[in-house]
């Protein structure tokens, strides 16, 4: 009777430790697609931050552009209404800076809409779009 209540504890012991064992490799599954979201989640908010910085720069440049556009449309106003003709320097020096910043705005928005800056590593699977391969999808 003794030894059957032995067998029966153990029995039940080895159904337990069966139970936990299973419990804890569905904990170990779930932290691991927890960590893996959370991973997807900075990886995202880092991007969105790269792309509200791009986008401020890009606009102040932009700003800067008109603003000086506008400069150089008072300063040729200016010189009509006072009859000058020795602004050819000014013109000069504006459009030199001009060219600069359009320069830099080419740049800038060619970058910014770069459609490899919008591709999130972790979600790449070297296809080179993002997408999961299906059935007849080829390298």
């Amino acid at each position: 009777m003794e030894r059957e209540k032995t067998n029966r504890k153990a029995s039940i012991d080895a159904d337990t430790i069966l139970a936990l064992k299973e419990e804890l490799e569905a904990l170990h599954a779930h932290n691991d697609e927890v960590e893996a979201r959370l991973h997807d989640s900075s990886e995202q908010l880092a991007l969105h931050e790269k792309l509200v910085a791009q986008h401020g720069i890009l606009k102040h440049v932009f700003y800067g552009v008109i603003g000086l556009i506008m400069m150089m449309g008072g300063l040729v106003f200016w010189g009509w209404h006072t009859e000058q003709t020795t602004i050819e320097r000014e013109m000069a020096f504006f459009e030199r800076i001009l060219l600069v910043l359009i320069g830099i705005v080419g740049g800038a928005v060619s970058s910014f809409f770069d459609i490899r800056n919008f591709t999130v590593s972790s979600s790449r699977n070297g296809n080179g779009n993002g997408k999961k391969k299906g059935v007849g999808d080829y390298d």
